[in-house]
């Protein structure tokens, strides 16, 4: 490992620590909001994005849950009857809260950034929960018991999520820029996954699984959305 000096003179002239397998550069002590080269391969998202993030993700699904909850007219978010359209709903307003929060103040190609993400993290969403949401009303229409059972809902339902990521992964490589299709192609990372738990909440409640009614894991769809809102916020860099 060869260390260079950095040059507090002039900072577009600095250089950073580098490693023989590697030509990422070291972050060391660098200003993380102004440097741009730390900018493009920081980690890290800044405290500041963060908080904003959280901030307008949680807002976002608190205001669509609030009105949930009137159209139902109910006043314990605990007993919301989700169905597709409301979780799709609260899914946009979380990431749509916390892209738009988090991009004050911000560079437009940061801001660009959290708007693709906003896209992957919208698209693995819907895409999975509209093809788990169709393939449980086809078993259901079925006149077979064959095909008309939860246990073909959740085969064909776990195909839907299946085919619904990959298309979500598809179109999030297909928007990166020109500087961005350099670098290897995205691909699905354990925190992703949380983005799919809706998808197992969704089998679960839509195809009417006993234990699910008994738990009601549903309860857990505003906090998912709500962190898919931060993820979209800080760019894929939390």
């Amino acid at each position: 490992m060869t260390i260079q000096s950095i040059n507090i003179s002039n900072p577009d002239k600095n250089t950073y620590i580098s490693f023989t397998q590697s030509e990422r550069p070291s972050f060391g002590h660098i200003n993380m909001k102004k440097d741009e080269k730390v900018k493009e391969y920081a980690p890290k998202a800044t405290t500041k994005d963060k908080l904003l993030a959280a901030t307008g993700a949680i807002t976002g699904v608190g205001i669509t849950l609030a009105a949930i909850m009137k159209k139902q007219q109910i006043k314990n978010p605990l007993k919301v009857n989700y169905k597709v359209t409301q979780m799709l709903s609260m899914a946009a307003a979380g990431n749509i809260g916390g892209i738009t929060l988090s991009s004050i103040g911000e560079h437009k190609e940061d801001v660009k950034r959290k708007w693709k993400e906003g896209a992957f993290q919208m698209v693995l969403t819907s895409a999975p929960m509209l093809l788990v949401d169709q393939a449980i009303k086809l078993c259901s229409k079925s006149k077979s018991p064959k095909i008309n059972n939860n246990f073909t809902k959740i085969i064909a339902s776990a195909l839907g999520v299946f085919i619904g990521s990959t298309t979500a992964m598809a179109i999030s490589n297909a928007l990166r820029s020109e500087k961005e299709t350099k670098k290897p192609e995205r691909k699905l990372k354990l925190i992703d996954m949380i983005a799919n738990l809706d998808d197992f909440v969704a089998i679960c409640v839509l195809a009417k699984i006993p234990f699910a009614n008994k738990i009601h894991i549903e309860r857990a769809l505003p906090v998912i959305y709500s962190f898919c809102g931060f993820r979209s916020g800080t760019g894929d860099r939390s």
